[in-house]
This record gives structure tokens, C-alpha cells and sequence, in this order.
């Protein structure tokens, strides 16, 4: 029997915000090394690419020549200059460029490959690279795209289609990459069109190194839906005891139990400081006393549901001796303080089901310290949301599948053929196909 297949036209998933009204949720963007578009040495060494290359090997390094571009390649008779499209290699004045393969280092071999040794360690040079590659929009199915820019040392400069669209002004750093915006992204054509991306980098001494390639970005959506200090004070109720062995008795008592009777304790809003710093909100006397304090979120089913396909973390800025608890349960504790930073905990499935339908109490103690004394807290949401560019909507039932490739949302390819595959969420042509 044919699988039946949905042509989806959305392409970011729907994030639904709590019933805990929080901050605004945000898109997070991160670096994957599995969503190869153009593979680069640095994340893809098992694929080396070709480049035309132009090199300029100088003298020993000396501090004078610190940065310092030692030459260029010629612009060509039309004027073109090396990083542009229409750029004629063969009509350079001095020098010669040359079909040479990936890696591009000053070592023998990098991460496993013969190397092109453009520079040798401890002398000067550049290297000029023109990357020619084709793509359809099947291959760029990423709607947010990073350039791997690996570069020893630097000026370094890398160009798409002849617009700059990264530099390095100093230093190296082989790992380096950034996220293209959308008007760079968009000089990259997928009409199946040859594009170029050009590359330069600058060899000061000791090992060097050119790279680049393209990866699509891993998403996801973040919601802080229990708002630390970013997002302004926090409702909570609060307690101060009098001295830290008053620790001993409130534990017995369960203070942070969901039945604990607040009618004692004091409503108000954090976060709590006992100097005229970033968190003074409420004051606390923390040389003097220790505190307790409990907040109140609400949660719906479909909260919940969100909540167990996401990843949850816990937040705080203390100072000192916090202890954590949700409904009841101690999930989090940390000697000493740490100042103006924030420690982030990510819960456990087993923590995240701590949590219910209805009323949840996140509280926190801290104890009295001798200095100053402060504390901030709450949870935040992360969830990931898919990066494939949004194609036409619609519906097909019993479509037979052409010689069309098809992918996963990791954005490997799976062959052409949907009768082997599981039922799912896959992408073909562009399009979302769900697979049942």
C-alpha cells in the first residue's frame, strides 16, 4: 500500500507560551557540525574540497611585519578583483593561481589529511582561495546558515559571491564561525549556478591555517516562564528566620511543602539584596539573617507537555548557601556564592516530573553570611524548533514519490524512495512530508 504523505508549509513549529505568564520566548540559534551544507577541514575532514589557491611565501617573521599584508593577487584586465564571481585567475600579473586540495595548513597532515603547506611555521604569507560550488534548493534546506572561518593567524577576510561578509582582524582561531544574516545568506544562489566563495589569510609565524565551508544552524525556542532579574521583580512570598540553626526546625516543619500554611509570611517581590546593588528589589538583612522564599506557578496540561519535550533549567545568582526545592522535593544546592553570575542546572526527566497539573512551588533558602547577600532565581524553557526553509502549503494523499531526494531535519540524505522509511517528519523538494 502507498504511504499517505501531508506537504506541510510551516517551518518553524508552533511554541505555545505558559499559563505562567513569563518573558517573551526568543530563537536561539547554535553551531552543529552535523548540518553539513559545504563541508569545511575543521568540522568535515573526511571530506576534503578543492580550491584555486594563490600563495605568497616571505621572509622569517619579524615584529615589525606584524599583520602586515605582504602582496595581492592582480586584479584581472577587466578590472575584477580575486574575490569576485566574474574574476579571470588565468589573467593574473605575477604570481599563479592553482587547483589545490583541503586541508590548507602549515603541517603535513591536518586532522588526518595531507595538507596543502602554504606557509611554513615559523615564516610569513598569504593565501588567496576561490571555492567554486554549486547548490539546488534541496541542498540548502537550512533557513538560518553559519560560515566556518577558520583562520591562523589574521587579517583574514572571507567573501560570498564578491560581498565581504566576515573578517578577522588579529589573531587565530581555528574553530571560529558566524552566523550569516539573511541578506548574506541570500547571495548564496540555488539555481543550480556556480558561487564563489573567496577567502584570504594572513601567516604572521608559528602554524597556519585557511578555511571555510557552510552548516545549518541547530534552533530553538527560549522561554523564561518563571523571569529572573532581565525580565523585572518576581511575585513570591518570603520568610526571614533569625538565626541559621533556625534551619533545623523549618526543615522539620517542611517549609517548602505544597500544604505549608503562607499565612505567616510575607508577600512581596524579588529578587533580595542587602546592598544597593543589581538585585536590591526587597532588602534582606543577610549579615544578619537567613531567608526562605517561595513562588507560585501555575501549569496546564499542555504546559506540561511542552515542558517533558524540552529542556528545563533552573537559574539562580546567590549568595550564599542556597538549597532548592520543587513541590517538596530538594532538586539543587551549592556551597559559598557566586557573585553577579548565574549557576544554570538543567532538570532531569525525573525533577521535571516533580511537576503537576495546577499550582507548583519552586523555594529557596539561603543562609546568613557575614558579608553581603543576595539572590535571584526561576526557570527557563528551551525547546528545538525546526531550521528548513517554508515552502508551499498543501495537502497530498497517495502521491507517488518521484526520484526526488529526501531528508531528515538533521538534514541527511536518506535516498529517494519513502516506502523504507519510518513514519515521520521528513523534507523533499523543500517541503515538509510527514510519512504515516
Amino acid at each position: 500500500m502507498m504511504k499517505r504523505l501531508l506537504i506541510v508549509g510551516v517551518a518553524i513549529s508552533a511554541f505555545i507560551p505558559f499559563s505562567a505568564k513569563g518573558a517573551e520566548a526568543e530563537i536561539k540559534t547554535s553551531f552543529n557540525a552535523r548540518n553539513v551544507i559545504l563541508p569545511s577541514s575543521q568540522y568535515t575532514p573526511a571530506s576534503p574540497y578543492e580550491a584555486l589557491v594563490w600563495v605568497v611565501k616571505g621572509d622569517r617573521y619579524s615584529d615589525e611585519n606584524y599583520n602586515k599584508i605582504l602582496s595581492a593577487p592582480s586584479a584581472d584586465n577587466a578590472g575584477k578583483e580575486w574575490y569576485e564571481p566574474e574574476y579571470n585567475p588565468s589573467e593574473v600579473s605575477s604570481g599563479e593561481w592553482t587547483t589545490q586540495k583541503a586541508p590548507f595548513s602549515s603541517d603535513a597532515t591536518y586532522l588526518g589529511q595531507k595538507s596543502y603547506q602554504w606557509a611554513a611555521a615559523e615564516m610569513m604569507g598569504e593565501m588567496y582561495m576561490r571555492r567554486s560550488f554549486t547548490l539546488t534548493p534541496d541542498e540548502l534546506l537550512y533557513k538560518e546558515v553559519y560560515l566556518a572561518m577558520g583562520h591562523d593567524d589574521a587579517p583574514a577576510e572571507w567573501y560570498i559571491n564578491g560581498v565581504k561578509v566576515a573578517s578577522a582582524s588579529d589573531g587565530w582561531n581555528n574553530d571560529e564561525y558566524v552566523l550569516l544574516t539573511d541578506e548574506q545568506k541570500d547571495l548564496i544562489k540555488t539555481d543550480g549556478s556556480e558561487n564563489i566563495l573567496a577567502v584570504h589569510v594572513h601567516q604572521n609565524w608559528g602554524g597556519a591555517f585557511a578555511d571555510c565551508g557552510l552548516y545549518g544552524a541547530d534552533m530553538s525556542m527560549v522561554q523564561a516562564f518563571l523571569p529572573t532579574l532581565d525580565d523585572g521583580a518576581w511575585p513570591c512570598s518570603y520568610y526571614f528566620l533569625n538565626y541559621n540553626n533556625d534551619f533545623a526546625d523549618a526543615e522539620k516543619a517542611e517549609w517548602y511543602s505544597t500544604t505549608e500554611n503562607e499565612s505567616d509570611w510575607i508577600k512581596g517581590v524579588g529578587p533580595f539584596s542587602n546592598s544597593d546593588d543589581m538585585f536590591l528589589t526587597t532588602e534582606w538583612a543577610s549579615q544578619l539573617r537567613p531567608i526562605l522564599i517561595r513562588r507560585h506557578f501555575n501549569l496546564s496540561a499542555e504546559d506540561l507537555a511542552i515542558i517533558g519535550d524540552s529542556q528545563l533549567t533552573f537559574s539562580c545568582s546567590y549568595d550564599e548557601e542556597p538549597i532548592a526545592y520543587l513541590n517538596g522535593e530538594k532538586f539543587w544546592s551549592r556551597t559559598g556564592w557566586n557573585d553577579n553570575n548565574y549557576d544554570k542546572t538543567i532538570l532531569t526527566d525525573k525533577q521535571k516530573n516533580l511537576l503537576v497539573e495546577g499550582d507548583n512551588i519552586l523555594a529557596v533558602s539561603l543562609r546568613q553570611g557575614g558579608g553581603g547577600g543576595h539572590v535571584d532565581f526561576g526557570l527557563l524553557i528551551e525547546g528545538k524548533i525546526d531550521n528548513m526553509n517554508p515552502s508551499a502549503v498543501g495537502t497530498v494523499e497517495n502521491e507517488k514519490i518521484s526520484d526526488n531526494k529526501i531528508y531528515n531535519l538533521q538534514g541527511q540524505y536518506l535516498g529517494t524512495s519513502a516506502e523504507t522509511l519510518d513514519p515521520g517528519i521528513y523534507i523533499r523538494n523543500g517541503k515538509k512530508i510527514i510519512i504515516k
